[in-house]
């Protein structure tokens, strides 16, 4: 009897708030926008969110979807916790769900390496954190190197004949080997070493931080547009082609990710320290890490070292920071967690089954064994009900009436 009472009595629900702007841009949501379209849902059981223009709402995981609507995410109630999961139809591919920054509290989001941030349109990819000597202290450049040496096959003979394109002087030198860093071909096929380092240099504009923070992107040569390799090897030995500061510890490397390929060119790799500051990202010109787009706010977002540990928190901004949720997240009761699909945020919290509370009211003490007696046999009935499909029960009669109350969504 006690099994049967707690099957056919549900000890959670969680509460979920969405929140739809009215603008459909770049899957953007505008945190500071007035008029949202919102609604207030009571889930119970396993569901699916879908949404159809601004109307957003809660399915049965066996229902098929509306004409015309998309997938957001699936509430998935597993041993009596219910977890977040992403949409199962493959057209909802470009509705992914996003972790919402500014409603972690306390404290903000832990990164982790591999982490994909999103402040605006924008994209970063969390590459490395390094906040001890063990852990490694040169960052990891690699972009699009292929890994492939590019020394010359030629004699010792030939390359002394052979002239430097930036340089013009003919051989190596010492300490200074002649190199063939693209496909260019003959007279134009080798350079110095250190010819090259100075010319990419120039080119990357590094600036001269104390802390040894920088930017660096991979570079193609300006003849064949072939990109220029992150390491070569000389003499057997590996060396990278451009000579970076090292960074004071503890610091973070944040590469970005474009938005489609003919922003390629973009693509680089922020090296920052967080030796005595906090790192600031956004649009203004004291950021350490300024990203010029309309989407981005002055100071977007931050980045502290606290605990040894990687802190990102939002600042306010209009279009949010966002982190993106890998795999299933499970919903903590009391906790709320906020998560962006596009242009709609939900925010889930576990919460108490109203109808349950209402119910358990009758066993407090006090209550009289009737009553006791009565309620029990009521939710006994409504157990038998629920495992019998409405098919088999020879359609719908009035024992299947509590079964719908549970299982329906109050939408306020």
């Amino acid at each position: 009897m006690e099994q049967a009472l707690a099957q056919a009595l549900p000890a959670q629900a969680v509460q979920v708030v969405s929140s739809t702007w009215a603008r459909d841009s770049h899957n953007l949501f505008d945190f500071e926008a007035h008029q949202l379209h919102k609604q207030t849902f009571t889930v119970q059981k396993s569901m699916v969110c879908v949404r159809k223009d601004t109307n957003v709402e809660m399915l049965s995981d066996r229902t098929s979807l509306p004409l015309g609507s998309d997938e957001l995410l699936r509430l998935e109630q597993k041993d009596g916790a219910f977890w977040v999961e992403k949409a199962a139809s493959p057209q909802s591919s470009s509705k992914k769900p996003w972790l919402v920054v500014r409603d972690m509290l306390p404290g903000g989001h832990r990164l982790s390496e591999n982490d994909v941030i999103k402040l605006g349109r924008f994209k970063f990819h969390v590459r490395q954190l390094v906040a001890s000597a063990n852990g490694g202290t040169q960052p990891a450049l690699g972009l699009l190197d292929s890994g492939a040496a590019c020394c010359p096959n030629s004699s010792q003979d030939e390359l002394r004949s052979s002239m430097c394109r930036i340089c013009l002087l003919e051989g190596p030198g010492e300490d200074d080997p002649l190199i063939a860093p693209c496909v260019c071909k003959g007279s134009i096929q080798y350079v110095h070493l250190s010819c090259l380092r100075h010319w990419i240099c120039g080119r990357l504009n590094s600036s001269d931080a104390s802390d040894g923070s920088y930017f660096y992107r991979a570079l193609p040569c300006e003849l064949c547009k072939a990109i220029y390799p992150t390491y070569i090897t000389v003499g057997g030995e590996r060396t990278p082609v451009v000579e970076v500061p090292r960074p004071q510890l503890p610091f973070i490397v944040l590469e970005t990710i474009p938005r489609d390929s003919q922003q390629q060119a973009s693509r680089g790799l922020h090296v920052v320290s967080l030796a005595e500051k906090v790192v600031k990202l956004g649009r203004g010109h004291e950021s350490h890490v300024r990203i010029a787009d309309v989407s981005i706010s002055r100071c977007h977002a931050m980045i502290r070292f606290h605990d040894g540990q990687f802190i990102l928190e939002d600042n306010n901004s209009k279009f949010g920071t966002l982190v993106a949720m890998k795999k299933p997240r499970l919903l903590e009761s009391g906790s709320t967690v906020s998560i962006q699909m596009g242009r709609t945020v939900l925010s889930l919290v576990v919460q108490p089954d109203p109808s349950a509370t209402a119910n358990m009211q009758f066993l407090l003490p006090g209550s009289n064994g009737q009553d006791e007696q009565a309620l029990r046999l009521s939710l006994l009935n409504r157990g038998s009900s629920r495992a019998v499909p409405a098919d088999a029960a020879g359609g719908a009669g009035p024992s299947e009436e509590p079964a719908r109350e549970v299982a329906a969504c109050v939408v306020s």
